[in-house]
């Protein structure tokens, strides 16, 4: 196991601010069972110049300037989205074009909320057989224009934006253990087909997430040999507040061992991970806890020495 570093993290987030008070005035409700519900004060909606390109290049440029790094050493790009109207060209290649990298590889996936971190364990494996050294990993979502406006339940959740993560090879060998399920049979408890909106049934995401979540995180511990107690970092797909909490109860932590800026920036999917990165302190020889969960039905988790 040779491992690897992440030397670069950017974000980007639209400018229109939709707070709960907004929302609560439009569903007759209050602010506070809006808040009370998901946890969610304010989500960000994209314009007409908000494209899923754009605001994965912006959340691009953002990772190479914080990591100082030279965009042409990016020889592979993974962008994972579920809100994409266009099948081709895919949104990774739109991103290598306006980044202007000439000689690079290409790949978008679709997998749910679980995607990027999907998209990291597969920019991992290239790395780990030598197939590239420096990979390029994107979540981005535009959930505003795919979510019935009308509908409280998925309204007030979903915010739009993108994460982007730069990963290389480690000059030193580092742990990273990875595992992942799917559960194709209850696939229609989360939904979106193109010229249609995204349907949720929340009862059976937020019973899937608190079942599976925890019990994937404990096998990938036992994979590292290591505890919950020795991550300093724990980073889940930033859903709702209520699901957040009961798999913390489940692991037997405190809430606070969980990261979570899902009050000010909402859920974002694929996006929700790697913009949480962008807001942590992370320390070389700490650990990194990722875990994604959600549409397919998917679940996976990442454990990575820092």
């Amino acid at each position: 196991m040779s491992g690897i570093k992440i030397i670069g993290r950017g974000k980007y987030l639209p400018k229109q601010e939709i707070t709960s008070a907004d929302l609560s005035k439009k569903f007759n409700v209050t602010e506070e069972y809006i808040c009370k519900v998901c946890g969610i004060k304010s989500r960000w909606y994209g314009n007409d110049e908000d494209t899923l390109e754009s605001m994965a290049y912006k959340a691009s440029l953002d990772a190479i300037k914080n990591g100082n790094i030279n965009c042409n050493k990016i020889d592979l790009i993974i962008v994972a989205t579920t809100s994409s109207n266009m099948m081709m060209p895919g949104i990774s290649y739109l991103v290598q074009s306006l980044l202007n990298i000439k000689d690079c590889m290409c790949l978008d996936i679709l997998a749910g909320c679980n995607g990027f971190v999907n998209a990291f364990d597969i920019a991992y494996n290239y790395i780990e057989i030598g197939k590239i050294n420096t990979a390029l990993v994107i979540g981005v979502e535009k959930l505003s224009s795919v979510v019935d406006s009308n509908d409280m339940s998925t309204a007030i959740l979903f915010g739009d934006g993108a994460g982007a993560t730069i990963i290389t090879k480690s000059d030193k060998p580092k742990k990273y253990y990875s595992k992942f399920k799917s559960q194709g049979q209850d696939a229609e408890s989360l939904t979106y087909e193109v010229g249609k909106k995204l349907t949720m049934d929340g009862t059976k995401i937020y019973k899937y997430a608190v079942a599976e979540v925890p019990k994937l995180i404990n096998e990938t511990l036992c994979m590292a040999d290591l505890n919950i107690e020795d991550m300093q970092n724990i980073v889940l797909h930033q859903s709702n507040t209520r699901i957040m909490s009961s798999i913390a109860k489940k692991l037997k932590i405190a809430n606070d061992r969980l990261f979570s800026d899902i009050e000010s920036v909402g859920n974002t999917f694929c996006a929700s991970i790697p913009i949480a990165l962008t807001e942590i302190d992370l320390q070389e020889g700490e650990y990194l806890l990722m875990c994604g969960y959600g549409g397919g039905l998917n679940t996976g988790c990442i454990l990575l020495e820092l």
